[in-house]
């Protein structure tokens, strides 16, 4: 898998079809309990991904892709291959997923993890082709672009499975995602729970009924973006805590060091903003 040097590293966005980024890596990088809030594939392109989950293990190899569920907390390795790691990730907008809900209703809803190997080139072209989709969308019309999106989640279907696009019920993911959509706010329980139409009590007391705590949520999701940001992006690490809510850079490093076991500089190794695997 290759990349032009000169494509600017970043999250690319498309209202009402999706998100995709590409990882790009130099050293391995092994995550624990990682949590996915939102349905998404991943298609290798260059190294292996290794996923463990409830005893499971799920090694992708280049061209294999996985679709993971929201909500789904498992253990991510990625390994180098030749001292170079590439990924890339889609995450589809709802109304897509709504509508491949509707056109497939005999299908299972994703519960975790379903690994996609051996699908061939054809896989391969339908996955960047929608990722193409999204990143120029002054080259791909919208109704052009949705098609592209739900072809790549045909494929997903073709295993009997669709992602369940109902919004959640459950408390703990319901707070990640509030978290998630704004991680530099300065967030407190009382707020949470106001917008929830629940006292602070209740809230904190649901939160630990689930072995949760909003302290530990909060902490959680911001490092998960935060590790992305790192991956996918050129910002530099000082950027990156500001958009998390850390206004120092070194207390910022310091809790993603407790959370992932290596700092933000280490997840950056040998990879400049104009170096990429090829």
């Amino acid at each position: 898998m290759t990349r032009d040097t000169r494509i600017q590293r970043t999250v690319w966005s498309r209202h009402g079809v999706g998100l995709t980024a590409t990882v790009w890596q130099r050293n391995d990088l092994l995550v624990h309990t990682i949590v996915t809030d939102h349905p998404a594939l991943i298609l290798l392109g260059r190294g292996r991904k290794i996923i463990r989950i409830g005893g499971r293990t799920i090694t992708l190899l280049p061209g294999d892709a996985v679709a993971i569920a929201p909500g789904t907390s498992c253990d991510i390795q990625n390994e180098t291959e030749r001292g170079q790691f590439a990924s890339t990730w889609i995450i589809c907008a709802d109304p897509i997923l709504s509508d491949m809900a509707r056109t497939c209703p005999d299908h299972g809803k994703l519960k975790d993890v379903v690994a996609l190997k051996g699908l061939g080139d054809e896989f391969v072209q339908s996955f960047e082709r929608a990722a193409q989709a999204i990143i120029t969308p002054d080259r791909v019309p919208d109704i052009v672009a949705g098609h592209r999106m739900r072809e790549v989640l045909a494929w997903l279907a073709h295993t009997g499975l669709i992602f369940n696009p109902e919004t959640p019920s459950d408390l703990h993911r319901r707070v990640r995602l509030m978290i998630g959509s704004a991680p530099a706010k300065s967030w407190m329980s009382k707020d949470l729970a106001r917008s929830l139409a629940m006292s602070e009590a209740t809230f904190r007391r649901r939160l630990a009924d689930q072995g949760q705590s909003f302290n530990d949520i909060l902490i959680d999701v911001r490092m998960t973006t935060a590790l992305t940001l790192l991956q996918v992006t050129d910002r530099p690490i000082s950027d990156i805590a500001y958009q998390v809510g850390y206004q120092s850079a070194s207390r910022f490093s310091a809790r993603f060091k407790t959370r992932f076991g290596i700092s933000p500089m280490a997840v950056r190794a040998d990879l400049s903003p104009h170096q990429s695997p090829s």
